[in-house]
């Protein structure tokens, strides 16, 4: 039996894991199969997310009786930086790297990443392993995508990275599985304009920016739930396998 932290962006992208998961009799947690979760949601972009992983990998969560967990699963969407990723497609992490200067690259679980992939293809559904990168801003345009893709990275998110550094700060194994929600020539309403100084998302200023641009906004929801649907069955098979141990 394992004991799972899971980190999702939104309450929208960790909504597969709350109906897959059974929650325990102390209603701390979740149980799904062998596995103990607790779900965690926090917030878009890095900042956010820095601050939610180090809060709960240092102390800073009850559950369990201050235990630390076992591993940690990075959950949600992505962007396709290559014309190869088509929307939909599932993809595991291998390495994350950051937009920020100097940023090392951050390796995951070898041991989990290649149990998953090799749990999801005997499912009969497709994950490639791919590099990632981590942006303290949306990627609007195809050119944008195009220039992240330089780095060497197929996809792009805005939390992996700062989750998998707090994991490896206290030594916990870590992996990402993501969905591709927007391929490289899809063109995001511009939800940079949401974010204040700090990176940290504003829910105000984006609804202006989504009914600013109500034809990209209503394809992108779209594409959104095309994406999770794919990942809720790629979830259910992880996390009712022993993946973990």
């Amino acid at each position: 039996m394992s004991f799972l932290y899971i980190f999702a962006a939104t309450p929208m992208e960790g909504q597969p894991v709350r109906k897959i998961g059974v929650v325990d009799t102390a209603g701390s947690a979740l149980r799904c199969g062998p596995n103990n979760l607790v779900l965690m949601i926090g917030g878009m972009g890095p900042t956010s997310a820095k601050q939610k992983a180090e809060r709960a990998l240092n102390g800073g969560s009850s559950t369990n009786n201050g235990h630390k967990p076992d591993a940690v699963l990075v959950i949600g969407l992505c962007g396709g930086l290559s014309r190869s990723l088509s929307e939909r497609r599932i993809v595991a992490y291998t390495e994350c790297l950051s937009t920020e200067a100097a940023r090392p690259p951050l390796t995951c679980s070898q041991t989990i990443t290649e149990s998953v992939v090799a749990l999801l293809t005997s499912s009969n559904i497709r994950c490639d392993r791919v590099v990632g990168i981590t942006s303290a801003r949306f990627a609007i345009t195809p050119r944008e995508k195009l220039e992240l893709a330089k780095s060497g990275a197929a996809v792009v998110d805005m939390e992996s990275y700062s989750i998998l550094d707090a994991a490896r700060s206290v030594g916990i194994p870590a992996a990402v599985i993501r969905v591709v929600s927007d391929n490289v020539d899809f063109e995001l309403p511009d939800f940079n304009r949401a974010l204040n100084n700090v990176g940290v998302f504003d829910d105000r200023k984006a609804l202006k920016v989504a009914l600013g641009s109500p034809i990209r906004t209503l394809k992108l929801l779209s594409a959104n739930r095309r994406a999770m649907q794919n990942l809720a069955k790629a979830l259910e098979s992880i996390l009712m396998a022993e993946c973990f141990s």
